[in-house]
């Protein structure tokens, strides 16, 4: 038709009508929708469909930056090719002026940009590339930790500082993930590497890592010879042999590091679901993701049913996953870790006790009798280094009323907020000798008999009331071994018996 383009298709038709040799030339260009004039054009081989396409050689419009390309601007990138298309506008605004005012102003920036991008593409230096790689079920398991603080995770309304430790298959990209409170510690890697493996079933031949202090020593080059020993061990329990990629080059283990984006944006997706980024327990928290990371694996199940025949098999018994640490107790009954104080039982005084120190929990031992336990605690998510439990030293310090007042784990020492409203009503009532005893004998009462919360309801009871608090009445209530004497006792006898004797007296004296 007139006005429009003839196209290659067009073109194809007609030369697909002319193998029948019985339609004319007219008819096959008719059926191809043109004239037969362009027919003619086209058997020559002289039509524009037929023709090369050259891209054009020439612009359409002059830009004024080619007056300067290439005389100041081209020679600057030459010096230095990591010139930006903004720095190159800065410094034409600052040397081409018209008077007071700038001759090439921000429209250029466009044309700048496209120049100078097409000039690095063919001048510049090589760039990295990403180079694909062929992997094999059951070769290789990597590990690294991710931070989670832009997740915002609460336990309680407290913000959680924790991390997430990630292990991932490399061949068929199943993924585990562990909540971390100790920071890239050996615990931390242990447990989590230990954790996923039971997971999974079976064993990689090689666990790859970047240079983690948890595991390399990281003053060799060689990767064998900087192995921490505790490192070395874990993977000899799994016949696991180590590798790391370069140092600083965190991208080499490519392969957990792009999960990390995967896996929190399908955390904050989660959340977003969920509804609320508050959860009432650690043990809540870690349960929902591992629920996350369950269905994070659903899409891998397929490769992963084939992985896990390619796997080792594991050891009956886990590795040693926590830090191991004796220490003598001192007279202050308290032991430091990790620049925590926690109080152990005063009986343990003088003794070396053997501590297994893990992630969430502190153990003592006295020889192979556990003889205390207790969670851990970390100084940037505690409001004091003391981690005091009352019962371990109340025995001691109530010989000592007047210590306590002084004493610099004294807020720590109440046991709850119940407690500490009881000191603060005590304290107000009692000078500070009695108020001292008073609390401490509550507090031995309370350890004693086990009744740490009956204790505080009955104290705040008196308190409500305005009542003062009397302990030898609290340890009447609970001392049932010793039972309360009577109230009362009478042993006042009627005069009348002694008027009789009186009087029998005096008829034995007339007698006489």
């Amino acid at each position: 038709m007139a006005g429009k383009k003839i196209t290659k298709q067009q073109v194809k038709l007609y030369m697909k009508h002319k193998e029948d040799e019985n339609i004319t030339q007219g008819i096959c260009a008719a059926k191809s929708g043109f004239s037969e004039r362009s027919a003619r054009t086209i058997d020559k081989g002289l039509h524009h469909t037929q023709t090369l396409y050259e891209p054009r050689s020439y612009k359409t419009r002059k830009s004024p930056i080619d007056e300067i390309w290439d005389t100041d601007l081209e020679p600057m990138l030459q010096a230095n090719p990591d010139l930006q298309p903004t720095t190159l506008l800065i410094y034409l605004r600052r040397t081409y002026l018209d008077g007071d005012k700038p001759i090439y102003t921000d429209s250029c920036l466009r044309t700048l940009q496209r120049k100078v991008s097409k000039w690095k593409a063919i001048n510049a230096k090589p760039k990295d590339i990403m180079i694909p790689q062929k992997h094999f079920p059951g070769e290789q398991g990597l590990s690294d930790f991710t931070h989670m603080k832009d997740i915002g995770i609460t336990i309680n309304a407290k913000p959680l500082g924790h991390m997430l430790y990630c292990f991932r298959l490399i061949y068929s990209k199943y993924s585990y993930a562990k909540v971390i409170l100790s920071g890239e510690s050996f615990q931390a890697l242990s447990e989590g590497l230990q954790e996923a493996l039971f997971n999974i079933g079976g064993s990689p031949k090689e666990h790859r890592s970047d240079s983690l202090s948890a595991a390399y020593k990281n003053d060799k080059h060689i990767p064998v010879e900087d192995l921490t020993d505790n490192y070395k061990q874990l993977c000899f329990h799994y016949n696991m042999k180590p590798t790391r990629n370069n140092k600083g080059k965190s991208h080499e283990n490519g392969s957990v590091e792009s999960s990390h984006g995967h896996i929190k944006n399908r955390i904050h997706q989660e959340l977003i679901l969920r509804g609320s980024k508050d959860f009432i327990s650690l043990d809540e928290y870690e349960q929902w993701i591992y629920e996350v990371m369950k269905n994070f694996n659903h899409a891998n199940s397929k490769n992963f049913n084939v992985e896990k025949s390619y796997l080792q098999k594991l050891p009956k018994h886990k590795s040693v996953d926590y830090e191991i640490k004796s220490i003598k107790i001192s007279s202050l009954s308290i032991i430091t870790i990790k620049h925590m104080k926690y109080s152990v039982p005063s009986s343990l005084q003088g003794h070396t006790i053997t501590l297994h120190i893990s992630q969430k929990d502190i153990t003592g031992y006295l020889g192979a009798v556990e003889v205390f336990s207790f969670e851990r605690k970390y100084i940037k998510d505690s409001p004091s280094k003391f981690v005091i439990d009352y019962r371990h030293i109340i025995h001691s310090l109530v010989r000592k009323p007047r210590a306590f007042k002084s004493c610099v784990y004294k807020e720590q020492l109440l046991p709850n907020q119940d407690y500490i409203d009881i000191w603060n009503y005590i304290d107000k009532s009692e000078s500070c000798d009695v108020a001292s005893k008073t609390i401490l004998r509550i507090l031995k009462l309370s350890c004693d008999y086990n009744c740490l919360d009956k204790l505080a309801s009955i104290c705040l009871d008196k308190i409500s009331k305005s009542e003062a608090i009397k302990v030898e009445e609290l340890e009447g209530i609970f001392n049932t071994s010793n039972p309360k004497l009577p109230s009362k006792v009478s042993v006042q006898h009627s005069l009348d018996n002694y008027d009789k004797l009186i009087v029998n007296a005096g008829d034995c004296h007339a007698s006489i």
